[in-house]
C-alpha cells in the first residue's frame, strides 16, 4: 500500500508540476476523437474532413478554453448539416445556443460532457457518463449529460429527415421534416430511458458522496454503478439496439475510472479520524476531521563499504607521498644570505613611532562631557 500511494504522490506531483501541458494534449485528444465521429457519422463539408483540417481544428480547440472547445465542435456540427439542409441546420443551431446561453454560459467547464457523450457512444461506451459526470462535477451534471443524448439523436433523426427529401427552401417542406424529427425524438424510448437513468444515477452518487460516512465517494460509485446497470436493463426488453453486455462493461469502466480519479484527488485515512465540537454566538458545530494520506519520499544517504574504504584510504597515502616529495624538493634557505640583509630590519628602526598613552590608574584623570569622577568622590 505504502508503493502504492508513494507512485500515486508522483504521478500528482508530475500533473501538478506540467498541469498546463497535460490539460492540452487531453483536451487535443478530446478533438481529435470528436471531430472524427463528426466526419464519420455527417461528413457533408468535404473541405472539413480532411486530416490537415481536423488537426488544426484539434490544435484549435486544445489551446482555447472548454466553453470555446464546445462551440467550435457545435459550429463544425452545424456546418456539416448545412450542407446537408440548411433549414434543418438552423433547427440544430438555435437548440445548441439555447442550452449554451441557458446553462453553459454559466457553467462553461460542464460543456465538456457535451462533447464526451458522443465520443463514447461511438464505442457504445457512454454508460460511463453519470457516473464520470457525478465525479467530476455536481448534481447539475445531469443538464448537459441529457443534452448530449439528444444531442446525438437529433443528428440521426436530422438525416432520417433529409434522407426522406431535402425540404430546401419549401416552408410545407420544413414543417414536414420539423414534425418528423420532433415526434421521433419524442417517442424515443431510448432516449428518454438514458435521460431518467442517469439523471438518478448522478444525483444518487452524488447525494451519497457527501454523506459524512467513511469510504462515502466509494460507496457512491458503487451504487451509482449498480443503478445504472440495473435502470438500463430495465428497459432492453422494450428498446431495440441495446446490448446488456455493453451496459454492463460501460458501467464498470465508468465505476473504475471515477473510484481511479477519486484515489488520485483524495485518500483518507479513516484510521485517524477525530470528531470535533465546538461553538460560536450563533451555531454549534459538529465536525468530523480526517487527514489526508501523504506520503514523502526522505532523502536517503549512501555510505560506502568495504571496496571504497580501501579506496579512499589509498587516495589519502598517494596525497601523502606527494605533499613529502614536494618538501624535499624545497630549496634549502641560506641563513647567511637572510643575516646578510639585516638592513631592511634596521630601516624599520627610523620609522618614528607614537607613544602610547599611559594607561589612567585614577579616576582624577577621568572625564566624560564634561562629568568629572572628582565630583563622585566629594559627594
Amino acid at each position: 500500500m505504502t508503493n502504492l500511494l508513494a507512485l500515486k504522490e508522483k504521478i500528482v506531483g508530475f500533473y501538478k508540476n506540467n498541469e498546463y501541458l497535460v490539460n492540452i494534449i487531453g483536451k487535443f485528444i478530446l478533438a481529435l476523437l470528436a471531430f472524427n465521429y463528426v466526419n464519420t457519422e455527417l461528413g457533408y463539408f468535404e473541405t472539413l474532413t480532411g486530416i490537415l483540417p481536423t488537426l488544426f481544428l484539434s490544435v484549435l480547440c486544445a489551446i482555447v478554453p472548454v466553453s470555446v472547445f464546445v462551440l467550435i465542435f457545435a459550429l463544425v456540427v452545424v456546418l456539416h448539416l448545412f450542407k446537408l439542409s440548411m433549414a434543418l441546420s438552423l433547427m440544430v443551431l438555435v437548440a445548441f445556443l439555447v442550452f449554451y446561453f441557458l446553462y453553459l454560459k454559466f457553467a462553461p467547464d460542464q460543456g465538456i460532457l457535451i462533447v464526451l457523450y458522443p465520443v463514447l457512444a461511438k464505442y457504445n461506451l457512454h454508460y460511463m457518463m453519470p457516473l464520470i459526470g457525478a465525479m467530476a462535477f455536481n448534481p447539475f451534471a445531469a443538464f448537459p449529460v441529457a443534452f448530449g443524448v439528444i444531442f446525438v439523436k437529433l443528428l440521426e433523426y436530422v438525416k432520417e429527415a433529409v434522407a426522406l427529401g431535402d425540404p430546401g427552401m419549401d416552408v410545407q417542406g420544413i414543417m414536414t421534416s420539423y414534425k418528423y424529427i420532433f415526434d421521433h425524438i419524442l417517442a424515443d424510448k431510448e432516449m428518454i430511458a438514458y435521460i431518467v437513468v442517469f439523471t438518478i444515477v448522478i444525483l444518487v452518487v452524488y447525494g451519497i458522496s457527501r454523506l459524512s460516512i467513511d469510504h462515502s465517494w466509494y460507496i457512491a460509485i458503487a451504487v451509482g454503478t449498480v443503478i445504472n446497470v440495473i435502470g438500463i436493463a430495465m428497459q432492453t426488453s422494450r428498446v431495440e439496439d441495446v446490448s446488456l453486455v455493453m451496459v454492463v462493461i460501460g458501467s464498470l469502466l465508468g465505476g473504475i475510472i471515477a473510484a481511479f480519479a477519486q484515489f488520485m484527488g483524495c485518500t483518507l485515512d479513516y484510521a485517524r479520524k477525530e470528531y470535533l465540537q465546538f461553538e460560536d454566538d450563533d451555531f454549534y458545530y459538529y465536525v468530523k476531521a480526517v487527514p489526508k494520506i501523504q506520503v514523502s519520499q526522505e532523502e536517503r544517504t549512501v555510505k560506502s563499504f568495504g571496496k571504497g574504504k580501501h579506496k579512499g584510504k589509498s587516495k589519502s597515502r598517494k596525497e601523502d607521498r606527494a605533499h613529502k616529495k614536494v618538501r624535499e624538493e624545497e630549496p634549502e634557505v641560506d641563513m647567511e644570505t637572510v643575516s646578510g640583509d639585516t638592513q631592511i630590519f634596521d630601516n624599520l628602526e627610523s620609522i618614528p613611532q607614537t607613544p602610547l598613552e599611559k594607561p589612567t590608574e585614577d579616576f582624577d584623570d577621568l572625564s566624560f562631557d564634561g562629568f568629572d569622577f572628582d565630583d563622585l568622590n566629594e559627594k
